[in-house]
């Protein structure tokens, strides 16, 4: 089975070839890397390029710096026809050597499934994802009540949910989880006990930015996609909706808007009078 591994990158000249070089360790050797340079004013490319005697790596250069996101959708439309798996890999971590061979194994194991979710630990040998979660083949309602809980896994697809649409979010910076929660309408996603991905922080990136005016605009923007886009959420769950209220509703207070904030905070505490975010939004609706 080939496999298509996606990876964006913008200004990594010092991380690139790191991520480049597990995979061309794989076990399993029918891929093809895609990596797409966001508009890089570093090294990146030069880095990467060193890598292209290599047939199954592709490098696709953007002109204008687009985001994390609309760099995932031109690696999207850039897999080969004779892919019959997608995975992506961010610039600055690796994948295990074992990786890609351990992840066709569970597919090939769960035929019926369409969507999976593999492990990852940090690079001290922590677990980044809940462990709850291992073994679960988990539909719409699940993914919602869990929303906070999942942590950060490697997503893999067959051909066909790529085929049927799916793509990232370019109305916001980062935040994945509006298309995933998109995605878990149509496909259940099954949890892999299986790691294969070594996830580094403590570098730039859009998770562990500080909380800049862009970023907080940003936060706003995803927050607001996905209450507007899934009016359902407080039916399936209304402790998750009072967490996305209560966590907007805080937001907008960070941003000076106290009215939309203090709205948000009765909506949520209609949904979960419980939730003691009321007290930090009534603290921040006074003293902000």
């Amino acid at each position: 089975m080939k496999y298509s591994i996606i990876t964006p990158t913008y200004n990594r000249e010092d991380l690139i070839a790191r991520a480049i070089q597990s995979i061309l360790a794989q076990t399993h050797e029918d891929f093809e890397l895609i990596i797409v340079d966001d508009a890089s004013t570093d090294n990146t490319i030069q880095v990467v390029e060193s890598f292209l005697y290599d047939k199954r790596i592709k490098l696709i250069k953007s002109e204008v710096n687009g985001g994390v996101n609309k760099a995932r959708n031109i690696g999207l439309d850039a897999i080969s026809d004779q892919s019959e798996a997608v995975t992506f890999l961010d610039s600055d971590d690796e994948f295990d050597p074992d990786a890609l061979e351990n992840m066709l194994a569970e597919m090939n194991l769960h035929k019926e499934i369409n969507y999976f979710r593999f492990g990852v630990k940090y690079e001290d040998g922590k677990y980044a994802n809940d462990l709850s979660h291992v073994g679960v083949i988990g539909g719409f309602d699940y993914y919602i009540k869990n929303l906070f809980t999942i942590g950060e896994w490697v997503c893999t697809f067959r051909r066909n949910i790529i085929d049927n649409g799916f793509k990232y979010s370019t109305e916001v910076k980062a935040f994945e989880i509006i298309p995933y929660i998109t995605l878990a309408r149509q496909e259940d996603v099954f949890f892999s006990d299986k790691v294969v991905r070594k996830y580094y922080t403590g570098h730039e990136s859009i998770s562990n930015q500080k909380f800049s005016k862009e970023k907080l605009a940003n936060t706003i923007k995803g927050y607001e996609i996905i209450l507007d886009t899934n009016s359902d959420i407080k039916n399936i769950s209304p402790k998750i909706f009072s967490v996305l209220n209560h966590t907007l509703a805080n937001l907008y207070m960070l941003e000076g808007k106290k009215g939309k904030g203090l709205k948000l905070t009765g909506k949520a505490f209609l949904a979960n009078p419980f939730d003691l975010r009321l007290m930090r939004n009534l603290i921040n609706f006074i003293i902000k």
